[in-house]
């Protein structure tokens, strides 16, 4: 039977019990580092592993403050040894500092201490990290980074840091991450959520909890309200059952990445939170505030960030636009303003989220920004020649699958724009320097996106929706000194043209020449590169060279007639998968060969034709080959009909690939006439 990935939907709130079957205790005191932890033993940790998170403890807990409300305190404790050079990344942390919007508010980073710790003369010695050494990193709109670096660390080190951060945004109880790059030997994470507040979690991953309780636990909280110049402060005082979590996962395996997966936020082992209702008291109303998207958006559109592009003229760009668009029709003029924003403005930050990161005059001006910047100065200039265009948010492949059902606001790290001309939508992305109107990169398709207004409909973003066309033709014949020569010609798909494009930037036409001759045998000499279209962006790529083909004089000759286009590895390695397969698009490949028998040589051996189905209707796998008055003709086809595999789907999927792959080797051989 195979396993699979489960993800569990909870609401953790004073009237949700649930509880699970301890196999060990939570650790409650963390012991003094021993000669064992440089050497420690466990089923996860191999020879493979370059570091081992020996430990990895968390909590969270609310306080009363004395600001009228609650403080939430996050405390983190982390223990990592460092195995060999390849993991001294990790010697580097970044810890997430939150802001509020109006900049009047922010977390506290307290309580820290880091150390470093080696044996030397077979004691342990210990390198504390000063405390001045923690620097701050602005990382967006809302939020910072503390940033430092470990002193001292060798092959073998082992270091240790931890933190508390109090945060005055209770809404943003931390989540926890119990699987990553490194396996881990223990890894736990406690919550006490008082009675007031009904959290939404979302758990997810394949790793058994160890422990996975809950309970009550009777708890008081008092808030002090300060009183102005004339009068008292008041105090308030909260009590009741709280919630007591605890989750634990004993010897997780490091997260294997497969090819063709999105993300690993998707599939590993963690659980978030998000605020659901909040309830005073019995008798007091209940507040929702986990908001419907349509609530949620009509917030998003009334920030000043989107008015200023939704609603403001921003008459500061009249004559700059007036130089950009002519007297044309609304597709020529809206691809003039995208062009302009593309090839002008340069992209600091592919990773951002769905605020600007300074006011819009200001990026025009300093013509650079973060993608969301970028893309939302391309919406008010359309806005301001009258065009029908909406923000979209989204969230990338490596950032992760947001939920559609429920608006998360912090899911989400991009935005792009969508354009209606007539009865067709057009989505862009202008922070690409080679990307073609209407099209966006592969990191936006991930399931959808969200339009940014009052109807805040959904926008398909599936890879089963894109397909890639890749067409090939080559002739081959005798020519007159004995050998053979002739012509290849490919017609690229999009996004292997976009790979293209960037590699030759700077007239890397040469080295590409070179690269080309290296893929094939020593038999083969390429000559005549042409690449057309490499600078029109809306459009693929097409590829023409000259061969010729050095086979004369052997008795045998053993041809593979795919040359280098034949699969020649199975992209699925592994012999069972977890989680689905996510490719970035569609599959259309035809390679088609016509070659006439060299000159003095018979056909000895030809491949067989064949013709496979995936699942039916999901993909096909097509190989013709026919020799006929001493011309060959080929044609090998694959498609693939959907981009996205379920688990139970790997082993067919992985078999079909596997017969491609060998199929493609078959050769044909060449005998000499005597």
């Amino acid at each position: 039977m195979k396993t699979k990935l489960t993800t569990y939907f909870v609401i953790i709130g004073i009237s949700i019990c649930y509880t699970g079957v301890a196999q060990n205790k939570p650790i409650t005191k963390i012991e003094k580092i021993t000669a064992a932890d440089f050497n420690p033993s466990s089923i996860v940790v191999d020879s493979n592993a370059n570091a081992v998170v020996l430990l990895d403890i968390g909590s969270s807990e609310f306080e009363g403050n004395n600001n009228g409300n609650f403080t939430l305190i996050f405390k983190h404790t982390k223990r990592i040894l460092l195995r060999n050079r390849n993991a001294f990344d990790e010697a580097t942390v970044k810890v997430p500092i939150y802001i509020g919007t109006t900049f009047s508010e922010e977390e506290k980073f307290d309580d820290f201490d880091a150390t470093t710790y080696n044996i030397e003369a077979g004691k342990i010695v210990e390198t504390k990290l000063d405390k001045n050494s923690v620097f701050k990193e602005k990382y967006n709109r809302t939020r910072s980074l503390r940033k430092f670096t470990f002193p001292n660390i060798k092959e073998g080190s082992i270091i240790e840091y931890k933190y508390t951060v109090k945060s005055p945004f209770y809404s943003r109880l931390r989540s926890w991450v119990f699987q990553g790059n490194y396996p881990v030997l223990w890894s736990q994470y406690h919550v006490i959520i008082p009675p007031m507040f009904s959290y939404f979690p979302m758990a997810q991953g394949f790793v058994k909890y160890t422990i996975d309780s809950s309970k009550n636990l009777f708890k008081s909280y008092n808030v002090i309200v300060s009183g102005g110049a004339n009068s008292a402060s008041e105090h308030y005082s909260f009590s009741g059952d709280a919630r007591y979590n605890v989750w634990a996962i004993k010897d997780i395996p490091s997260f294997k990445k497969e090819n063709f997966t999105t993300s690993t936020e998707n599939y590993i082992s963690k659980i978030d939170f998000q605020l659901h209702t909040i309830k005073w008291s019995e008798t007091a109303p209940t507040q929702q505030i986990l908001k419907g998207w349509v609530e949620t958006i009509e917030n998003v559109i009334k920030d000043p960030d989107y008015t200023s592009v939704l609603v403001d003229k921003n008459n500061w760009l009249d004559e700059d636009l007036k130089k950009v668009v002519k007297n044309e029709n609304d597709v020529e003029r809206a691809k003039k303003i995208y062009n302009y924003v593309r090839n002008n403005f340069t992209c600091t930050d592919h990773d951002a989220s769905i605020w600007l990161s300074e006011p819009l005059k200001k990026i025009y001006q300093a013509k650079k920004g973060s993608v969301t910047d970028i893309n939302l100065l391309l919406t008010a200039m359309l806005i301001h020649e009258g065009f029908d265009v909406k923000p979209v948010m989204l969230s990338t492949r490596n950032n992760g699958r947001a939920m559609e059902a429920t608006p998360i606001l912090n899911q989400y790290n991009y935005v792009i724009a969508r354009v209606q001309i007539d009865t067709t939508f057009y989505l862009l992305d202008a922070s690409e320097s080679r990307l073609g109107f209407g099209k966006l990169p592969e990191r936006c398709y991930n399931s959808s996106g969200r339009i940014i207004d009052k109807i805040p409909t959904i926008v398909s973003l599936s890879t089963d929706d894109l397909k890639e066309q890749k067409s090939t033709i080559v002739f081959i014949v005798n020519d007159d000194k004995g050998g053979l020569t002739g012509n290849f010609a490919t017609n690229l798909g999009y996004f292997e043209s976009m790979n293209l494009r960037e590699k030759l930037v700077g007239n890397k036409l040469d080295t590409y020449t070179k690269e080309l001759a290296k893929s094939y045998s020593s038999e083969i000499e390429i000559s005549n590169v042409q690449v057309d279209s490499l600078s029109i962006y809306d459009e693929p790529v097409a590829i023409k060279y000259d061969m010729k083909l050095n086979f004369t004089g052997e008795d045998i000759i053993y041809f593979n007639p795919l040359f280098s286009e034949a699969y020649k590895a199975n992209p699925f390695v592994s012999a069972e998968r977890l989680y689905p397969v996510e490719m970035p698009y569609r599959i259309n490949e035809i390679f088609n060969l016509n070659m006439e028998v060299p000159k003095g040589y018979m056909v000895d051996e030809m491949p067989k034709s064949a013709r496979v189905k995936l699942n039916d209707d999901e993909g096909m796998f097509e190989y013709i080959a026919a020799n006929k008055n001493g011309y060959i003709q080929l044609r090998s086809k694959l498609v693939l009909e959907k981009a996205n595999f379920l688990p139970e789907d790997y082993e067919t999927l992985r078999n079909f690939f596997a017969y491609v792959v060998k199929k493609q080797a078959e050769q044909i051989v060449f005998k000499k006439i005597k």
